[in-house]
């Protein structure tokens, strides 16, 4: 009997063994292509220029600065002639941008989509800046500045590369559309505005690409070098009021619980009870790396029938990791009483939920309410800013396969693979009329980058900019193949 145990456990592990060695599917090698001549002198002028107009939004309800989108928009029409003389410009919800590239062909239009808004400066971090944020430096390989990777850097790539393929002559065979939305950082009115205007007209997108998904550099664990991630989904967002009333008095004799107990022990149990994860995201991603994934790694995801638990586990305690296997709670928000010795009359706290496809957010919220199961508590919206997760657009279709192609084309030594995108982008808001929508801009992110990116010290590498513009002139020559 022992013997027996002994052979079907060696059997076990050879079979798991087996299944790690196997898993994971290297990519097919490109063809290659002549390499794109491109001066970065224009290039970098036009990032620099871009950063010095201040186009932030504050959001909290102050007023959008029109004086910085209207010299914003004035300086696009005057860099990019071309463009602003030979495509169809429409101004939408006041500072939005959406510009139209006919094509000769039949097919569905193509839209490429980047923001023109920027976050703000945190109060006080200005002197921790190693260049002023909003003065557009190029020092040290990097371009520095409020916006240099979220999202100019993306904006500017794209109007290079559609002026220059336009005094090359170049005629599209299916119709480009180019979105710029203003208010990105703070909803996405102008996005949604320009999908309303399209839907209205009955215009059907057949690829659309957006930021979100970047080349990161040493940002997965245990993989060197560069790997471009690109977004076939996005997660939803939903925030909801925690909420509990008291009955006030002197805090010198106070009842068992006051409101505020209440709540912070309706905000510890959604803390204890996390969503349920989907190790499947993360598979795809470890899977499309194949052999460059580290070993360890491809034998867990393997055999997750065996392994998944601790897959599940190991993966929970890493928050970027968490992030892309589950609807994640974050309390970020809470207020109470108006003295330390007053019994709060009422408490309320703010929980945000970034919603896994699968979930939505009435199942976050029957989710929550059965977690925290306590009719003193009451769960309520926090505002109107909510919306379910995206569709899952296919990694095996054509557009998902020609965008592949090209990064690797303009750098060999990058590897690429699908992963969740875990932030919000203007993409979600075309849901209705995109066949297939992505995120992926070919700036190169690691640590420093990351830091940066509504932080301090924003800033992109000027090699990984170039890549971005040629990459955006390619999947334009290439349009009709998406």
């Amino acid at each position: 009997m022992k013997k027996l145990l002994a052979i079907a456990f060696l059997a076990l592990i050879a079979f798991v063994l087996i299944r790690g060695l196997m898993f994971g599917v290297d990519a097919v090698e490109v063809q290659g292509i002549e390499p794109i001549a491109w001066e970065e002198g224009r290039p970098l002028e036009s990032l620099i220029a871009a950063i010095q107009i201040p186009t932030i939004s504050e959001g909290d309800g102050r007023p959008v600065n029109a004086k910085a989108f209207a010299d914003f928009r004035q300086y696009l029409a005057l860099r990019y002639p071309r463009v602003f003389n030979e495509l169809e410009v429409e101004i939408l919800a006041e500072h939005s941008l959406l510009l139209r590239w006919d094509g000769s062909g039949s097919q569905s239009p193509v839209m490429f989509l980047a923001h023109q808004d920027v976050v703000p400066v945190i109060p006080g971090s200005e002197s921790s800046w190693r260049y002023p944020p909003f003065a557009g430096v190029v020092s040290e390989g990097f371009i520095w500045g409020r916006g240099a990777l979220d999202d100019k850097g993306s904006l500017i790539s794209i109007l290079e590369s559609a002026e220059r393929l336009l005094s090359e002559g170049f005629v599209p065979e299916r119709t480009i559309y180019f979105a710029f939305g203003h208010d990105e950082e703070i909803g996405g009115e102008g996005a949604k505005a320009i999908a309303k205007a399209l839907a209205l007209r009955n215009v059907r997108l057949g690829f659309l690409l957006d930021e979100g998904g970047f080349v990161t550099k040493d940002l997965i664990p245990g993989i060197k070098g560069r790997v471009a991630l690109i977004g076939p989904a996005e997660k939803g967002y939903v925030s909801l009021n925690i909420s509990a009333k008291g009955d006030g008095g002197h805090a010198s004799m106070p009842p068992s619980h006051t409101a505020l107990g209440l709540v912070a022990r309706a905000i510890t149990r959604l803390e204890n009870n996390p969503f349920p994860a989907d190790l499947s995201f993360t598979r795809d991603t470890l899977e499309a790396l194949g052999s460059k994934a580290p070993f360890i790694q491809r034998l867990v995801f393997a055999n997750l029938w065996l392994l998944g638990p601790l897959a599940e586990s190991m993966m929970s305690d890493i928050p970027g990791a968490n992030a892309g296997i589950r609807t994640t709670t974050a309390a970020t928000m809470m207020s109470a009483s108006v003295k330390d010795n007053v019994l709060p009359l009422s408490a309320n706290a703010v929980v945000n939920f970034r919603i896994l496809p699968g979930d939505t957010v009435e199942s976050v919220i029957a989710y929550v309410n059965r977690v925290i199961d306590d009719p003193e508590v009451v769960v309520s919206p926090y505002s109107d800013f909510a919306n379910n997760p995206s569709k899952v657009a296919p990694v095996g279709s054509g557009g998902y396969q020609v965008l592949s192609e090209i990064i690797r084309q303009v750098r060999p030594d990058t590897a690429v693979a699908p992963r969740l995108v875990v932030g919000a982008t203007d993409a979600r808001h075309f849901e209705a009329i995109a066949d297939a929508s992505y995120r992926f801009l070919g700036l190169e992110v690691g640590p420093e980058e990351l830091a940066g990116m509504h932080g301090t010290n924003e800033r992109v590498s000027v090699e990984s900019f170039m890549d971005s513009v040629r990459i955006y002139y390619r999947l334009m020559q290439r349009s009709a193949e998406l």
